[in-house]
């Protein structure tokens, strides 16, 4: 006789695979994350592997947060009483007329001869039209 017949001939007792809800799995998860709960104890009171719940609870685990809650869960919104008060808008502060800048400018004018008074020239300038200052220095000067 052959071994291999022996094999095949031979009665198999398998049980059937059993399968879990996700209801299920996710109740006793909850039970098991509860504190001083033993994962081995709510295993053998529902005849199941503690192996197979330590891998439910990993993969519970590691879901996004998003996927860990019941969709049955209903969260209710708090109402919000908003004063009667009309709300008041700042109004901005009426602009600031810019003072423009203006330079001081002493120029003296020596000569040889000269008295005890020297003569100065004296400009006051705003600052922004420096080109024409320019040019009206170099006309002085010529």
């Amino acid at each position: 006789m052959d071994l291999k017949t022996v094999i095949d001939s031979a009665p198999t007792l398998k049980k059937p695979r059993r399968t879990f809800t996700a209801e299920f799995k996710h109740q006793l998860i909850q039970q098991c994350l509860q504190p001083d709960t033993s994962v081995a104890k709510v295993a053998m009171q529902h005849q199941i592997n503690a192996n197979l719940l330590h891998k439910w609870i990993r993969q519970f685990r590691s879901m996004p947060p998003a996927l860990t809650t019941q969709s049955s869960v209903q969260v209710d919104f708090l109402p919000i009483v908003l004063p009667s008060t009309p709300v008041k808008q700042e109004v901005p502060p009426p602009p600031v007329p810019e003072k423009k800048a203006f330079a001081h400018i002493r120029i003296p004018l020596h000569k040889e001869q000269c008295s005890a008074r020297d003569q100065v020239i004296e400009i006051e300038w705003p600052v922004e039209s420096v080109t024409e200052l320019l040019l009206l220095i170099q006309g002085l000067t010529q």
